[in-house]
């Protein structure tokens, strides 16, 4: 896909006037940037105004040029369709395994290289009044001179700017061995960078993540050397762990496990085969208090609380998509495959229950008379 005129762009691609197009470049100079700390700093989001031009080109721009234009396949992150399992999936099965972390990921991105990056699918115009449509849209992606965490179209130019370093880190792996079997497995999610072998152990070849940092460096990206991981046999990241299958760890599975006790866990010394939830007079509110009283964490240590019952249904919808998708991967003779799959059962039941409370109560969650 390329732009070869002004036209073209406004009406096709941001649908837009040249009107419109100046006041959202005006609307990035007061998106206010917020500091949220994070483990060893802060992160810096940078927020946009829902309703305004900013926003809508940004989607347009998104959807009708930014998401066509292809990406490494060792990208798994920021693209539809695609998930944080499939950057795991490609490494099950393998023994030794390296993770790296990018730092500052999104504030590392050089604008030159976004810049140079459209050169290859924007033509430019000569003459006196002619758009540089280059131009434009770097101003419609970037403040002060920066990819901000935050903004819509961020995503997926990191993907973008970030094509030819994983087809040379993707290049770099299967030369590594003389022989043509790829023997290395590289695929990234963000900042998150996983590298697997069956053979080949990386914590007795540093060499190689020397050239790794080296690629990285030279592209004005640096490795947080605080979260470089290396195991062998396994790896747990972000509450799953990638071995011989991919399953989740004890520590994602408490939650949920916690989550069905509220709700079907044996009460007042009474057992039984009937989920309590759907007997007679118990409250999903009731439920939801003791559940936010359990103070309940995520794998990542980040608390979790639930303002409404349509606000927890939704978190249990999400946790049902990912079981789902781990359920359906062999796991062989583990058993670990029924195990979920009686999970996503009970899930279904409280979402179920859920529903029906909420459709017996108003928005603030009272019973309706």
């Amino acid at each position: 896909m390329k732009i070869y005129a002004e036209e073209y762009f406004l009406d096709k691609i941001l649908e837009c006037t040249r009107e419109e197009l100046s006041i959202a470049k005006q609307e990035a100079f007061f998106c206010p940037a917020t500091q949220i700390p994070k483990k060893n700093g802060t992160r810096i989001i940078v927020s946009m105004d829902g309703q305004g031009k900013l926003v809508k080109l940004q989607r347009n721009l998104h959807r009708n040029f930014l998401s066509r234009l292809p990406v490494s396949p060792a990208a798994c992150g920021f693209r539809k369709g695609s998930s944080y399992v499939d950057f795991l999936e490609e490494h099950a099965g393998s023994r030794y395994f390296l993770r790296l972390d990018i730092q500052s990921f999104f504030d590392s991105i050089p604008v030159e290289s976004f810049h140079t990056f459209l050169e290859e699918y924007v033509e430019e115009k000569k003459g006196e009044d002619a758009m540089d449509i280059r131009r434009e849209i770097v101003a419609l992606c970037t403040v002060d001179q920066r990819i901000p965490q935050g903004f819509i179209t961020s995503p997926v130019i990191s993907n973008l700017i970030f094509r030819r370093i994983d087809q040379r880190i993707r290049k770099y792996c299967r030369a590594y061995y003389k022989e043509r079997i790829r023997q290395i497995h590289y695929t990234r999610y963000a900042d998150d960078m996983l590298f697997s072998s069956d053979t080949f152990d990386f914590r007795q070849n540093k060499g190689f993540k020397a050239m790794i940092g080296r690629i990285l460096w030279e592209n004005g990206f640096a490795c947080n050397e605080s979260k470089t991981i290396y195991q062998a046999n396994e790896i747990s990241l972000s509450g799953y762990v990638v071995g011989e299958d991919i399953h989740l760890s004890r520590k994602k599975l408490r939650t949920l496990n916690e989550i069905i006790y509220c709700f079907d866990g044996r009460r007042d010394g009474m057992a039984g085969s009937t989920p309590f939830f759907v007997k007679q007079g118990v409250k999903a509110q009731e439920v939801l208090r003791e559940i936010n009283g359990r103070k309940l964490r995520r794998a990542d240590g980040q608390g979790i609380s639930f303002g409404s019952l349509g606000a927890f249904n939704q978190f249990l919808a999400g946790y049902r998509s990912y079981l789902i998708q781990i359920a359906r991967m062999d796991h062989g003779g583990t058993g670990f495959g029924r195990q979920l799959s009686g999970k996503i059962r009970k899930l279904e039941m409280i979402m179920d229950f859920l529903a029906k409370e909420m459709g017996d109560c108003d928005t603030d969650g009272r019973r309706q008379a």
